[in-house]
């Protein structure tokens, strides 16, 4: 015979098992990883600070409970309904590495975003990197100390976009996430439908020291 403590101990239980995965849900998102050799896997990866994630990350698969630690070598990108990380490869203190960028704005030319930590060896001015990127294999790092040349270098065939720009606000640190994507917002509306981006090969040439193929 079912008692009144036993029904309460089962519905106890029950209600600790959904805290259990609600509590599992925010720590995780779930999504796609793509790795280097195009394999596909479904599952989830861990929220970390975004100081870290620009190096590695921790996902696990549907079918698994432990998370495995991926570095951006190996992986081409995690997809998830939240946000997008893709591997790139960037060039610090002349050594070629690869790290995750974050997009932050998907449009005619997508927006990324990493943090690096502070604590590391890399020089400071690698510390809250954007990047831009105008079309298939070409990102162009938004370095601070080039910011408004490289903006109205992007930004050069659209009169509309380049009256957003505030050459008297040059410091990096005004243009953060939200007045980054309020520009490219800008760009698209004032660009015709169809619109094929070409960026100026003279204009283009000159970003060389922060473009990366």
């Amino acid at each position: 015979m079912i008692t009144v403590k036993r029904i309460l101990l089962i519905l106890f239980i029950i209600f600790g098992c959904l805290v259990s995965i609600k509590a599992r849900d925010r720590k995780e998102i779930k999504g796609v990883l793509i790795t280097a050799s195009c394999d596909t896997l479904h599952g989830y990866l861990k929220k970390t600070s975004e100081k870290r994630q620009f190096e590695t990350i921790q996902f696990r698969m549907m079918s698994e409970f432990e998370y495995e630690e991926y570095c951006p070598l190996f992986i081409e990108a995690f997809i998830s309904d939240e946000f997008s990380l893709i591997s790139h490869k960037i060039k610090i203190n002349n050594v070629d590495q690869y790290i995750f960028i974050k997009k932050i704005y998907d449009g005619t030319m997508n927006l990324y975003f990493s943090r690096l930590d502070l604590n590391s060896d890399l020089i400071n001015d690698y510390y809250d990197l954007f990047f831009v990127e105008i079309e298939e294999g070409l990102v162009i790092q938004l370095h601070k100390q080039f910011l408004i040349r490289t903006l109205m270098a992007i930004f050069n065939d659209s009169d509309c976009a380049l009256a957003e720009i505030d050459t008297e606000k040059f410091d990096y640190y005004y243009y953060k996430d939200s007045k980054l994507i309020d520009l490219f917002t800008t760009y698209d509306s004032c660009q015709p439908p169809g619109l094929v981006i070409k960026p100026d090969p003279k204009k283009t040439k000159t970003l060389r020291p922060w473009s990366f193929r």
